[in-house]
């Protein structure tokens, strides 16, 4: 018979590790995200609660990043949020998901109408037929006039990226820039590499399928995957016209898109004031980590209170310029008197690619956020 004093000893010892593994776990995790870079170079997958994943793709390209996914796996069926960038990355997903489970993929989320959240839908659809394509109307609409002419505009030799390739091409084969002087080979190494990626994306896109939303909602729409729920919700404009969010109500964890990303938000457009108001909602939610469009799984709030405090300083700034100045407020004048040096460093740190980003997403910020103060 086993000593009691001996098993209780032996229990409690056995709890203590358990714990400080669970708290070491935790601060990794922190850090990890901590130390963030909107640049992704290498896939990551992580389990962040029983049979519910996260996959972190590496950038598709220089100039675009991809979207996280999540798989989400139930009693008798399979959700997956959000199909990356390029059909051959959800290709390799759905290989994956195979290996987790034998369920099938019934439900396929697209958070927004970005090309790096969708452009896997029609792989799913292939891969597990019957899959139904759920996505905001709004969505829908964006994706109707949207996909199609990006695409276009990506293959086409004379527009933007046509000669951003030609540009690499000239420096991978020639060793020389535009102006004809010689570069070093690190730089040429990096414009081969470029350059091969660019004309993967370029294969794939000249026999893209589009695959449009199979199934529309208006505000919230609820599933069950045996077992376990998920609650799409539409709680606001944001990121875009038709941002929804998939929230685990059991396990906590809110999949929030591109209306939070990480380490440094995504502001290329949008509409800022709806946006502030929309996270506010977020945040008042019942959870305690959250997946966003891009970048490190978040185990808490702070950061979603940072990119609030961020929005709402460049709304409140531009509508004081305009309060004062009316139509004649210009960008120039906005950009001038606002100061944001304190929110950069505090999320683009001490990473080149991440501070970069952030300038370039801020500027856009602040275009969008005047243009939205003028008009109302």
């Amino acid at each position: 018979m086993r000593d009691p004093d001996h098993q209780q000893t032996s229990t409690g010892t056995a709890i203590a590790r358990c714990v400080l593994c669970a708290t070491l776990a935790m601060a990794a995790w922190h850090a990890a995200a901590q130390a963030d870079s909107v640049t992704t170079r290498a896939l990551e997958t992580r389990e962040i609660a029983p049979g519910v994943y996260t996959i972190r793709h590496p950038d598709p390209t220089d100039d675009f990043p991809d979207g996280n996914t999540t798989v989400v796996i139930g009693d008798h069926s399979v959700l997956v949020v959000d199909t990356c960038y390029l059909p051959s990355s959800a290709r390799r997903d759905i290989e994956r998901i195979r290996s987790w489970t034998s369920k099938p993929v019934r439900y396929v989320v697209n958070t927004h109408w970005h090309n790096d959240h969708v452009g896997g839908n029609h792989a799913y659809l292939q891969a597990f037929p019957g899959a139904q394509v759920i996505a905001h109307e709004q969505t829908r609409v964006m994706m109707d006039a949207r996909i199609g002419s990006y695409i276009r505009r990506f293959l086409a030799d004379d527009g933007v990226f046509g000669l951003q390739r030609a540009a690499l091409r000239r420096i991978a084969d020639e060793g020389r820039d535009a102006d004809g002087a010689t570069v070093p080979p690190e730089r040429r190494d990096a414009a081969r590499r470029s350059l091969q990626r660019f004309e993967q994306a370029v294969m794939e896109f000249r026999n893209f399928t589009y695959q449009p939303p199979t199934m529309t909602f208006d505000s919230q729409l609820h599933i069950d995957l045996g077992g376990r729920t998920v609650d799409l919700r539409f709680v606001g404009r944001g990121n875009t016209g038709g941002d929804i969010v998939a929230v685990l109500p059991k396990e906590r964890i809110l999949i929030a898109g591109d209306l939070v990303d990480h380490p440094v938000p995504y502001a290329f457009g949008g509409y800022p004031s709806e946006w502030v108001r929309t996270l506010q909602s977020l945040s008042r939610l019942d959870v305690n980590l959250i997946v966003p469009g891009h970048g490190a799984v978040l185990r808490d709030k702070a950061y979603l209170g940072r990119v609030i405090e961020l929005l709402q300083t460049v709304v409140r700034h531009v509508t004081e310029l305009v309060d004062r100045r009316g139509g004649a407020a210009t960008i120039e004048e906005a950009t001038k008197t606002l100061d944001l040096s304190a929110m950069r460093r505090a999320m683009a740190g001490d990473d080149p690619d991440s501070q970069e980003f952030f300038d370039a997403s801020m500027a856009s910020l602040l275009r969008v956020a005047l243009a939205e103060a003028k008009a109302r």
